[in-house]
C-alpha cells in the first residue's frame, strides 16, 4: 500500500510519521491504532505491533534515534491472565476469596502473558483506564478483570499487583 511505507526505519501513514521498527516490533503512537495499519504491518511486514504514547510527537520533531534508544531502557508493563487450565472457581475472585477456596497465593505458572509494552510511568489507574473498560487490539486476552496480575518492570526489578474488586494488592509472583 503506497500510503503506508517505511523510510529510514520510520513508518509513515498517509505522510505522517506513525511509528518505527525496533527489533522486529513496529512501535506506533496510540493515535494510529487503526485496523488497516495494524493488518498491513502484521501481514505485509510480518512484524508485531506495540502502541505507545508520544511516538508521533518525538518522530515529528526528528528524534528517531532518541525514540529508538528510549525503547531499550524503558519501564515495562505486563499483564497476566489465568490460563485455560485454571479451575473456574479460581477466576474473577478477590485474593481473599481465592485463598478461602484453597488456591493460595497466585503462581506465575497458572497465568499466561496477554500484554507486554511500555509503561511510560508506573500508574495503576492509567492501566485501568486503558485496559479495564474494553480489550484494546494489542491485548491478547479479555479486558482487565479481577484475578489478573499487572507487572511493572524497570529492567532491574519487578512489582506485581493482583486486580481486586476495588483496586490492586501488591503480591509476590
Amino acid at each position: 500500500m503506497k500510503n503506508i511505507y517505511f523510510e529510514n526505519g520510520v513508518l509513515f501513514y498517509y505522510g505522517n510519521p506513525a511509528g518505527y521498527l525496533h527489533g522486529g516490533i513496529v512501535v506506533l503512537d496510540c493515535v494510529f491504532d487503526r485496523a488497516e495499519l495494524v493488518r498491513y504491518i502484521r501481514e505485509k511486514e510480518g512484524a508485531k505491533v506495540e502502541f505507545r504514547e508520544g511516538v508521533y510527537d518525538r518522530l515529528s520533531e526528528g528524534s528517531f534515534e532518541t525514540t529508538a534508544k528510549a525503547h531499550a531502557t524503558e519501564k515495562r508493563l505486563r499483564i497476566y491472565q489465568l490460563g485455560r487450565e485454571s479451575p473456574l472457581m479460581m477466576r474473577f475472585v478477590s485474593l481473599a476469596e481465592r485463598k478461602k477456596r484453597g488456591y493460595g497465593q497466585p503462581q506465575k505458572s497458572e497465568y499466561i502473558l496477554v500484554y507486554e509494552g511500555e509503561a511510560g510511568k508506573f500508574d495503576l489507574e492509567a492501566v485501568w483506564d486503558r485496559f479495564g473498560r474494553h480489550a484494546p487490539s494489542d491485548l491478547a486476552g479479555h479486558a482487565l478483570s479481577i484475578s489478573d496480575v499487572v507487572e511493572f518492570s524497570d529492567g532491574k526489578a519487578s512489582r506485581f499487583f493482583y486486580v481486586e474488586p476495588s483496586g490492586y494488592e501488591e503480591i509476590e509472583f
